[in-house]
């Protein structure tokens, strides 16, 4: 009998023994898995108007300047009735591991004394784009170039269906602040987002005409 007792014992301390040994193997088992991580990079967005970060959302002033290159009839560096320019806009999405959308708007300031300024033709890195009543619209791919430069030739409208006739033409030259203002307005959106980032909107001021 007490060797049978010693014998049941013997058996229940082997289990025991192996029991254990099996719940520190699963236990490793376990914990091991739950400490490996996985690195998973989040998309960078910093994209960059004339070097100007779009994410402070905020307004600028004299970010774009329009050149005025005169010709026979008007001097160059400033406008007049006629006078035709350019408006360079460089967009750096080198920060930016996403597609986007852009709409760009070219319009008078609310401010300007001059409402007349038109948007006459616009390129994208040289070549002929579209653009409708001062707006650009278009798609950055990730297969496209990160940086691209947009040029918009600019006039000031003198013709039928002006907003100013020759008499608010030549008011602008007796007020003591004579400068046309332009409003830029960009913005950028994540290709499959519906919701806008926030973006500035700028006002280049020309040189007094």
């Amino acid at each position: 009998m007490l060797l049978n007792r010693k014998i049941m014992l013997l058996i229940a301390l082997v289990c025991l023994f192996l029991c254990v040994i099996t719940l520190q193997d699963t236990y490793a088992k376990y914990t091991s898995a739950v400490n490996e991580t996985t690195d998973i990079s989040i998309a960078r967005w910093r994209i960059l108007v004339n070097d100007f970060d779009i994410r402070s959302n905020s307004s600028t002033t004299n970010l774009i300047v329009p050149e005025f290159n005169g010709d026979a009839n008007i001097a160059s560096g400033v406008i007049a009735p006629t006078a035709t320019g350019t408006i360079e806009l460089e967009v750096d999405a080198t920060g930016t591991d996403l597609a986007f959308n852009y709409t760009i708007s070219i319009s008078n300031s609310v401010d300007s004394p001059v409402n007349d300024i038109r948007v006459n033709s616009c390129t994208l890195n040289s070549a002929p784009t579209t653009v409708n009543n001062g707006v650009l619209s278009g798609t950055i791919g990730l297969s496209n170039q990160r940086v691209n430069t947009f040029v918009c030739e600019i006039v000031w409208f003198d013709g039928t269906g002006e907003n100013m006739n020759n008499a608010a033409d030549t008011a602008t030259t007796t007020l003591q602040d004579s400068v046309a203002k332009l409003s830029v307005v960009a913005n950028f959106t994540q290709v499959g987002s519906a919701t806008p980032t926030p973006s500035p909107t700028v006002t280049p001021e020309p040189n007094e005409p």
